[in-house]
């Protein structure tokens, strides 16, 4: 018998970046399935900035319903379980949990970096910390996409749920070469622009970089307290050190990517990180903060810095652009470690944890 589900699509509609990207893909591996019947909660006012193409298998539930709405309609009985062909599970998919009635939850904790740091996202991070405290306590089942996540949900929730470490996939991006879109020889940063993401180090290590240096291409669009950032990056491009995109299509991302000297992420801290992922999977040489996250996805693939230390950050990139025997070396093991993550492996897991809440 088809186990009915709901996921909170809303995500999905926003971006192609992070929580977005994990809920696009695993809805599309999850309608896959013969085993589920998979609804998509997409009810909002906001205007979707991807389109709009729900899997093939699933049913969309989508009309223009306000997000601060939603409370008042789980009292008069349309809960957001009602509104999406009322599943035996929910899965919250993101920081903002549609309120439900009948249906039990599973929720995804993606990463707590607002409890590791809270100056990460300022005036924000008390409310994301309630949030999430309330939606642990109400939830059946707790997913994370890493063993570092796991921990952090640990120390700050000891008596949560049971706790499942589920990878997100990698198999979405394309082994095949795309064309280029930017031409000559440049390094790639991917990520929105927020202090957690640690642009700032990136521009001073870049200054750093011993001569001929290539182009770097930043790609992310403005997030918060990133007004001087914006400026800097924005001198920085008057120079001719650098070029910022502030969003680029899939198709876009993955030429940028295959075809990019390296990536680099200097991100504090990640929940999983799907970038170096990405390009990973691309063969794409990596340089990474050294952190437990980042060790966990590439230890052994990817090349580690301290990224608080711009010096330490320039010797690393330094070293992946000139030691061609650890690019090489980089490269495969890049590629057969992403090869590993695959989103049918991920559907597959979620689903058992789903029959596990809908049998309890």
């Amino acid at each position: 018998m088809r186990l009915p589900i709901a996921l909170d699509y809303r995500p999905a509609l926003l971006s192609g970046a992070g929580i977005c990207r994990s809920t696009r893909e695993l809805s599309l591996a999850l309608a896959a399935r013969d085993d589920l019947d998979v609804h998509l909660f997409a009810h909002s006012l906001a205007r979707a900035k991807v389109p709009l193409a729900p899997p093939a298998g699933a049913t969309l539930h989508r009309w223009p319903v306000p997000g601060r709405a939603l409370p008042g309609l789980a009292r008069c009985g349309f809960a957001a379980d009602r509104l999406a062909g009322r599943p035996r599970v929910f899965h919250w998919t993101d920081y903002v949990q549609a309120p439900l009635a009948r249906a039990k939850a599973v929720l995804t904790v993606h990463d707590l970096a607002f409890v590791r740091d809270p100056a990460w996202h300022g005036e924000n991070a008390a409310v994301l910390r309630a949030r999430t405290q309330a939606a642990i306590a109400g939830a059946a089942a707790i997913v994370v996409p890493s063993h570092a996540t796991a921990a952090d949900v640990r120390a700050f929730a000891p008596t949560a749920s049971p706790l499942h470490v589920v990878p997100f996939g990698a198999d979405h991006v394309p082994t095949t070469t795309p064309p280029r879109s930017m031409h000559g020889d440049y390094v790639l940063c991917v990520g929105t622009l927020e202090p957690r993401k640690n642009h700032r180090s990136l521009l001073r290590a870049w200054r750093l970089l011993r001569g001929p240096r290539p182009h770097l291409m930043v790609v992310g669009r403005r997030g918060w307290q990133c007004d001087d950032l914006v400026h800097e990056l924005r001198a920085a491009a008057g120079e001719g050190l650098l070029t910022w995109r502030q969003d680029a299509g899939d198709d876009e991302l993955w030429s940028l990517l295959a075809h990019a000297r390296a990536l680099v992420y200097p991100s504090w801290w990640e929940g999983f990180g799907f970038p170096p992922l990405e390009a990973m999977q691309l063969g794409v040489p990596v340089v990474a903060n050294d952190n437990a996250p980042m060790r966990e996805l590439g230890d052994g693939a990817m090349l580690f810095a301290d990224a608080g230390d711009p010096a330490a950050l320039a010797a690393a990139l330094d070293r992946a652009l000139h030691d061609d025997a650890w690019r090489d070396q980089a490269s495969a093991a890049g590629r057969r470690r992403a090869g590993e993550r695959r989103w049918r492996d991920c559907a597959a897991a979620h689903a058992a944890v789903y029959r596990e809440v809908a049998a309890c």
